[in-house]
C-alpha cells in the first residue's frame, strides 16, 4: 500500500515537473528553473523514502543529514554550472589565453569542490543505513537523472 501511495505522489510530481515549464513565471514565486529544481528534489526524496524502506527514525535521521548535505551539492552544482557559462561566454568572445586558463582553473576547482560535495554526502549518510540500504542508495543516486529524463520523455512522448 505504502508504495502505492509513493507511486501516485510520484507521478503527480513528475507531472508538475513537465507543468513547470508551460508556465509563465509570476513576481510573487521563484523562477521556473528554481520551482523546476525544487520539483525534481522532492520528487528524488520521496523515491528515496520508498527504494530505501526507511523504518521509525531512521526517517528523521536520514533526512536531516540527506537536507544539509544535499544543500551543498546543489550550492557547489551551481557554482559550477555558473563558472562554466562564464568560461563557455569567455571562449566564444575570444579572450587572450590568460583568461582563459583563469577561468579554465575555476571550473576544473569547481568540479573538485562538487565531487568533494557529492562523495561527503555517500560517506556521511553510509552509517545511517544498513550495508544493502546504503547500496540501493548508491544505485538510486548513480541512475537518478537517467531516470528522471526517460520519464519526462515518456511524459512527452504521451503528450503529443
Amino acid at each position: 500500500m505504502m508504495g502505492f501511495k509513493i507511486s501516485v505522489l510520484f507521478i503527480y510530481l513528475l507531472l508538475g515537473l513537465a507543468g513547470a515549464w508551460a508556465q509563465e513565471d509570476d513576481f510573487d514565486s521563484p523562477p521556473p528553473r528554481e520551482k523546476m529544481m525544487q520539483k525534481v528534489e522532492d520528487l528524488r526524496k520521496m523515491r528515496l523514502l520508498d527504494v530505501l524502506n526507511l523504518q521509525g527514525d531512521q526517517v528523521e535521521r536520514f533526512f536531516a543529514s540527506y537536507n544539509r548535505l544535499q544543500g551543498s551539492v546543489l550550492t557547489t552544482k551551481r557554482e559550477m554550472d555558473r563558472l562554466a557559462i562564464d568560461l563557455r561566454e569567455a571562449t566564444e568572445s575570444r579572450n587572450d589565453d590568460a583568461t582563459l586558463k583563469s577561468k579554465t582553473d575555476a571550473v576544473v576547482a569547481a568540479m573538485k569542490a562538487f565531487e568533494d560535495a557529492v562523495n561527503r554526502r555517500h560517506a556521511e549518510l553510509k552509517p545511517l543505513l544498513s550495508t544493502k540500504q546504503y547500496a540501493i542508495y548508491i544505485a538510486f543516486e548513480a541512475r537518478f537523472q537517467e531516470e528522471l529524463t526517460r520519464l519526462i520523455m515518456q511524459r512527452a512522448r504521451k503528450a503529443r
